[in-house]
């Protein structure tokens, strides 16, 4: 079998991923932007095997956690995850290293996929780094951070918007803040649905996968955005958008209270955000402790962000997803 080896730095996570050949190099497509020339030690090692999963290996204990779609169980510091008798994960708490196995391609990058998501953003969150559920990216010198429910369009505002040459990458979903109100970029493959015009974008840069629980989605390269991503720190404007069955969108002018209440949902609370639970919650009263810091350390960062930069809009997105991203370079455009 195939079997290939990459490291990733993110913002001082490094993470080894070796393992399935084919696997592994959608990880590298998804993650390029962080990819780790100088292949530094790892914090996190993960192996991916395209076999069988293991069962013998799992211990005869009661599970510890239920979900709809993986049972886990914990013996000595080890995590079983098993996915439905389709896959199987055996992840080492104390020294941070996981193995998957699995003979269905599609769930084997998924579950690593949303592993490297869970754990990267744990570490993160303990070094200050916090995540936002949210799209984000750059025009005339400004940084726009919108928040949207989830299915609310993120992803289709920014695709219209990126057609733009003025506006630059900061991420699809999730941007970085820290506690001096700062926003930095966490860029990787772009996901839309089917539906959304993708006709500009060269085959090469597409591809699509299937996900257990939504169904397929179109994949776009961070190769076709790595010429457009914004690294400098600059001014922020806090945006939170609203879907409304209606052909005209608005802009309105919004306040900081407002602001908060959102980004307690996207950023405090995490909602939306990959972070998942099976490797979220893991340890007893310590672990939960850290739980706890990391939660005061999001709050201090939004608090932070808000008051630093002052500026919250309300979108109220309409059908038109054209003039949706019309409407906001014209209105953004003129401050």
């Amino acid at each position: 079998m195939e079997s290939k080896k990459i490291t990733f730095n993110f913002y001082g996570i490094n993470i080894s991923v070796s393992g399935f050949n084919s696997v592994v190099d959608k990880i590298i497509s998804d993650f390029k932007y962080f990819t780790n020339i100088n292949n530094s030690d790892s914090d996190i090692k993960l192996n991916i095997n395209l076999i069988n999963p293991p069962y013998e290996k799992v211990p005869q204990v009661c599970a510890s956690m239920y979900k709809t779609d993986c049972i886990s169980y914990d013996k000595d510091n080890i995590r079983y995850v098993d996915y439905s008798g389709k896959a199987l994960a055996i992840y080492n708490i104390k020294t941070n290293h996981a193995e998957f196995f699995s003979v269905d391609e599609d769930l084997l990058y998924e579950i690593v996929y949303l592993f490297i998501h869970s754990r990267v953003g744990e570490l993160l969150d303990k070094k200050g780094l916090h995540r936002i559920h949210a799209c984000s990216f750059s025009f005339e010198n400004n940084v726009y951070v919108v928040m949207l429910p989830q299915g609310g369009g993120k992803s289709t505002l920014l695709m219209e918007l990126l057609k733009n040459d003025k506006i630059k990458l900061i991420s699809d979903d999730t941007p970085l803040c820290d506690a001096k109100g700062n926003i930095f970029p966490f860029p990787i493959r772009i996901g839309v649905h089917n539906d959304i015009d993708t006709n500009y974008i060269p085959n090469e840069y597409i591809t699509t996968f299937n996900r257990r629980k939504f169904g397929q989605k179109k994949l776009i390269n961070y190769e076709f955005f790595k010429d457009k991503i914004e690294t400098k720190q600059l001014p922020v404007t806090i945006i939170y958008g609203i879907r409304c069955f209606c052909e005209k969108p608005r802009i309105v002018k919004s306040n900081v209270f407002v602001g908060f209440l959102h980004l307690f949902k996207n950023c405090i609370v995490g909602y939306g955000l990959p972070q998942v639970l099976e490797y979220f919650l893991i340890g007893g009263f310590k672990d939960s402790f850290s739980k706890i810091k990391i939660v005061f350390s999001r709050c201090y960062a939004s608090i932070k962000l808000l008051l630093k930069h002052k500026k919250v809009w309300c979108f109220y997105i309409s059908n038109d997803k054209p003039m949706n991203a019309k409407l906001f370079i014209d209105s953004f455009g003129k401050l």
